[in-house]
């Protein structure tokens, strides 16, 4: 399962690099900004998720 994702990560990461090099430069930069911001927020959300799951087994198992 964990593959599957990655794969599906890294085409969809192929297909916006794609699609940004054929954009004007500045729109690129734009539409890259937007990019990196909506994959910070997802990373950050997915940690604090993952860090609220950990301490929550910690909490029943201990």
């Amino acid at each position: 399962m964990k593959w599957a994702i990655a794969f599906l990560a890294l085409l969809a990461i192929a297909i916006v690099i794609v699609l940004i090099s054929r954009l004007p430069s500045e729109e690129a930069i734009r539409l890259a900004g937007y990019a990196a911001t909506a994959a910070f927020a997802a990373l950050a959300g997915f940690l604090i998720r993952w860090r609220s799951n950990r301490a929550q087994r910690h909490k029943r198992t201990g």
